[in-house]
């Protein structure tokens, strides 16, 4: 019996990889920003003063500040 072979595979330059996905017939919904206020940057700025991780009043504040913002 004959042993048979597989198709020739094109070489890796000239291949193309396609994959398929699902369509999504609903809306995404956008993320709702919570408001940064005082009072949040506040209470961050003193989380971080009572880890022990944190620097001057100032340096925490600004920290806060960018984290609650999502500036990292």
């Amino acid at each position: 019996m004959a042993k048979k072979t597989a198709p020739a595979r094109k070489p890796a330059a000239t291949r193309t990889r396609t994959t398929t996905t699902a369509v999504r017939n609903t809306t995404v919904p956008k993320a709702v920003r919570k408001e940064i206020t005082h009072e949040l940057i506040a209470k961050r700025a003193y989380e971080i003063w009572k880890s022990g991780a944190g620097g001057s009043e100032h340096d925490n504040w600004v920290r806060a500040e960018r984290e609650l913002r999502g500036n990292l």
